[in-house]
């Protein structure tokens, strides 16, 4: 299985003197400066009528062609990136593990053993891949617009199908292994916030991963009105969530699920008049996995005996000696990672980029701390020293308060690999385009016609970032970073996303000749 005023008559013999001095200061300049002066000051003074001129602003423009910077503005000033971060994660995955790399999850006989060995892939199980994209199946017929469960059955019908039957009796799997060792077992990141783990932007992340780690609850009331789980996705029947649920007439249909740090002790609250779900995310998936599979396997009449993740020290079967063999392969290729990643803004997917990367450069079990290593390694080679001497890189995704960026270093990132001949062209593919869903769709509707935007949001409490690259048709390029912090209230997150908007704008319509 592979499975984008008019100012009164008496102003205008002041402003025009205030015109002529400006072009004289100007006039030893080159032209690309002049230009670069003029394209900074109207950032400036867009950035001091959002009314974030005391808040903590950053903004780089560059040349992608001369690597000229046009725009500084406290550009070399370390600040929290949001998920701006997955510009640097992504991009040293598709340097490090190449291109054409694919996760591998392999499903693996073993005598009466059946182990799951997985490749730390985000994507096993994503119900937008599988919607989206879709997967071939063990019979070579291709599937689409299926989902997580016809994904479960898929896989359990393959191992049946490869599984002969012993003296006439049906077969039976004495334990199903799950091997997470690509990863260390450090699911969840000492930085993220503990009372938001059960959110699923800070979905747990293994070895072995299966529906972004995410259980869907649909509610609804039964004939009588009580309120009862209608669907659940994946289907686990051994989680039985406990309710703190009322059916109040009058009052808005919402409803939440919390649980425990490290437990599954889920919990619905809330009110349920009409039809309505939600998310939350599971616990040692590993584990979950294997009793996902043990469940799917025995209603096909396979007993299996027990399920557990892999010893530490414990030696897996490798395919082909010793009578292993492999029953299934699934694939997801890095370019639908790196897509949703960067488009769809997906923790899952850029934590486990970062692992991947620190798995592969290392040979060790991918972690945060050799992640990180590993992109600061690439950083000096592409950048320089000088360039990574204030980068912090806490995670892959943003979501810790850790991580420290410059704009500067940003837009030269930027612009080393949106012109890498090799990675550039998947690179930016898979950043948010305007015309396309994503997490800036109906941002830049009013975009002028003739440039084409590519770009990474980021968003964490006080934080608001926006940094990608702006191409006219005739091929000039400009690579941007504005990074916002400490975001004053009476401002608010939207008044960030507006000065980003119309730093934008100046930037498309300057590379137009505007």
């Amino acid at each position: 299985m592979h499975a984008t005023t008019t100012l009164g008559t008496r102003h205008l013999r002041r402003v025009g003197v205030v015109v002529a001095l400006f072009a004289i200061a100007l006039a030893g300049l080159p032209v690309d400066a002049a230009a670069g002066s003029q394209l900074e000051e109207r950032i400036r003074s867009a950035i001091d009528r959002a009314g974030l001129r005391s808040s903590p602003v950053a903004v780089s423009v560059r040349d992608v062609a001369t690597g000229r910077e046009l725009v500084e503005i406290s550009d070399r000033t370390p600040m929290l990136p949001a998920s701006n971060m997955k510009l640097y994660t992504s991009a040293a995955a598709l340097q490090v593990l190449g291109p054409d790399h694919h996760f591998h999850s392999s499903v693996v006989l073993d005598g009466d053993r059946l182990w799951v060995i997985g490749g730390g892939d985000p994507g096993l199980g994503d119900p937008i891949l599988l919607e989206e994209a879709g997967w071939t199946g063990t019979d070579g017929s291709a599937r689409s617009g299926q989902g997580v469960e016809a994904l479960l059955s898929e896989i359990a019908r393959a191992i049946q199908d490869s599984l002969a039957p012993r003296d006439g009796a049906d077969p039976v799997i004495r334990e199903i292994v799950v091997d997470d060792r690509v990863f260390d077992r450090e699911h969840v990141h000492p930085d993220w916030p503990r009372d938001q783990l059960d959110k699923r932007y800070c979905a747990e992340v293994a070895g072995v991963n299966f529906g972004l780690n995410v259980l869907h609850l649909e509610l609804g009331p039964d004939a009588r009105g009580r309120p009862m789980i209608t669907r659940m996705v994946p289907r686990m029947p051994w989680v039985v969530p406990g309710e703190e649920l009322s059916t109040s007439p009058g009052r808005n249909t919402a409803i939440g699920v919390r649980r425990s740090p490290g437990r599954n002790d889920l919990v619905i609250y809330g009110n349920v008049t009409e039809p309505v779900s939600a998310d939350v995310t599971l616990s040692s998936m590993p584990m979950n996995f294997a009793r996902l599979l043990a469940d799917r396997l025995e209603a096909r009449g396979i007993a299996v005996g027990g399920c557990r993740v892999v010893d530490l020290e414990e030696a897996a079967p490798v395919a082909g000696t010793d009578g292993a063999e492999e029953l299934l392969r699934i694939r997801t290729p890095l370019a639908s990672v790196v897509e949703r990643c960067n488009t769809d803004s997906q923790n899952l997917h850029a934590e486990c980029l970062l692992k991947s990367v620190g798995h592969s450069v290392e040979l060790e079990p991918g972690s945060w701390e050799n992640g990180s290593r590993a992109v600061r390694m690439l950083m000096v080679e592409r950048l320089g020293s000088d360039h990574a001497r204030e980068f912090v890189v806490a995670d892959g995704s943003g979501m810790s308060r850790s991580n420290r960026v410059t704009a500067e270093t940003t837009t030269a990132w930027l612009s080393s690999f949106s012109e890498d001949p090799r990675i550039g062209a998947l690179f930016v593919r898979s950043l948010a385009d305007p015309a396309d869903a994503g997490t800036i769709k109906r941002r830049f509707d009013g975009l002028p016609a003739g440039v084409r935007l590519a770009c990474k949001t980021g968003y964490i409490r006080g934080v608001s970032c926006l940094s990608g690259v702006l191409s006219a048709e005739d091929g000039r390029t400009y690579a941007f970073s504005i990074l916002c912090n400490e975001i004053p209230s009476a401002v608010g997150v939207s008044g960030a996303k507006r000065l980003q908007e119309r730093i934008v704008d100046l930037l498309a319509r300057d590379l137009l000749g505007g």
